[in-house]
């Protein structure tokens, strides 16, 4: 068991994805961070009520994560490792952009 920190623009995706390689691994780890939250600025931007905790809507930064190393859900095989981290929160402008 690893601890991460929720870089700026984090959505649980994208911790998923960098650190399990596969989608998959949400629900694994929504239940080993009871304590996951969101940054209460996205969530009054997308219009939501503040409170509950919404997969879709980026990380609180600086939020620590546990990230089970040995979880069968953890892809071993690496076709090309990822330097930089993942961020698929979409600006405004984007938002905008998909919505028409």
């Amino acid at each position: 068991m690893k601890t991460i920190e929720v870089k700026d623009e984090q959505l649980l995706l994208d911790i998923a994805l960098q650190y399990y390689g596969t989608a998959e691994a949400i629900g694994e780890i929504v239940a080993g961070n009871p304590g996951l939250c969101n940054e209460p600025s996205a969530v009054v931007a997308a219009g939501r009520e503040l409170g509950p905790f919404y997969p879709d809507i980026k990380l609180k930064v600086g939020l620590a994560v546990r990230i089970d190393d040995e979880s069968r859900l953890m892809k071993k095989t690496v076709v090309k490792k990822i330097e930089t981290d993942i961020t698929t929160y979409m600006e405004a402008k984007w938002q905008e952009q998909y919505s028409r």
